[in-house]
């Protein structure tokens, strides 16, 4: 199941429809004025049937995979867009009707009626189209964010990377994936949800890497936080939490600490692994290291920059996979 809203065909903005159309009306001809003005009313229907496909063809909210509903939430409200779905699709079918009526009204009237009759149709479903703008465009703008999230499989074995930003955790994915996020040395490069695929065996997996998350209460976090939070709390697998043991880290030992202890709290599959181990500050690596210690935690030590440690972190995560055979990955 990859991202539902991928195949969604999505339609121009209500006003810029009326726009096109206003300027398609004169090019548009017919062998009798009749004909001609049935020929601009149907015109005009096909256009606004791309909408009620559209909202047809929208994804259940409710059936929506707990990443995707996450996902959603995260781009608008819901309840507005349940609304703003209802709006559309009433708008559309209420203008397809009415331009049916109107072409059949045009076939039974005298030719020198039928530019009138046309007229008065398109003015009424400009009209509405007009009064329910707002929503319209609203589903179309949230259909196109939504659009936009890599097509992501809860389905697959999954490995997310997860930790602070500017940690490294696009240059691991990088470099143990098909992926390629945009890398760089500043904070939240990062800024949607990458995913990327390893080929083991007769296993397909795949590699997410997710936005930088910040040591504060979820409620104060950010959209792109938020995008990093959902993956890991809604995608099954195993997360990847990555540690900056560096002086040049965004957040302090302590943070970091505190993030991991969150998303420890989620009782899933955690590897912790400490990176830029090649530039690391003695101090702030002693301190990961004491804490991993008292947690019982297995660690890994890499450079993800320079390919360090990176063979026997890989065995372990496709080790683990393996042995499951699903992404209910678990250490039994």
């Amino acid at each position: 199941m990859l991202n539902p809203f991928e195949k969604l065909q999505i339609p121009p903005k209500a006003n810029y429809t009326i726009d096109t159309m206003l300027k398609r009306l004169p090019k548009i001809g017919g062998t009798t004025v009749r004909d001609r003005e049935i020929r601009r009313l149907k015109e005009y229907y096909e256009r606004i049937k791309k909408y009620h496909d559209f909202v047809v063809q929208f994804p259940r909210i409710d059936e929506l995979h707990p990443f995707y509903l996450e996902a959603t939430r995260i781009v608008t409200d819901i309840d507005k867009l349940r609304i703003c779905l209802s709006v559309t699709k009433k708008a559309s079918a209420i203008s397809m009707k009415i331009l049916k009526e109107y072409i059949n009204q045009i076939r039974k009237s005298p030719e020198n009626e039928a530019n009138r009759i046309m007229r008065q149709a398109f003015g009424r479903v400009s009209s509405i189209l007009r009064k329910s703008s707002e929503c319209i465009d609203k589903v179309i703008d949230v259909a196109k964010e939504l659009k936009k999230i890599q097509g992501i499989d809860p389905i697959l074995p999954t490995i997310v990377v997860a930790g602070p930003p500017n940690v490294g955790k696009s240059t691991l994915v990088s470099k143990i994936s098909t992926a390629k996020p945009e890398i760089a040395s500043y904070p939240f490069t990062t800024k949607e949800v990458h995913v990327g695929h390893v080929i083991l065996d007769d296993f397909r997996i795949q590699i997410i890497d997710t936005p930088g998350i910040l040591d504060r209460p979820e409620i104060e976090r950010n959209n792109i936080e938020r995008k990093a939070t959902n993956a890991i709390r809604n995608l099954n697998g195993i997360i990847i939490f990555m540690f900056d043991s560096s002086i040049s880290s965004v957040l302090s030992v302590e943070s970091q600490i505190e993030l991991f202890r969150e998303v420890k709290l989620l009782k899933k599959v955690i590897i912790p692994v400490i990176n830029k181990i090649d530039e690391k500050d003695d101090e702030y690596y002693k301190k990961i290291v004491d804490f991993l210690s008292k947690e019982g935690s297995k660690w890994y030590e890499i450079s993800a920059e320079k390919g360090i440690g990176l063979d026997k972190l890989k065995e372990e995560l496709f080790s683990l996979i393996k042995s499951s055979g699903t992404n209910e990955v678990s250490r039994n």
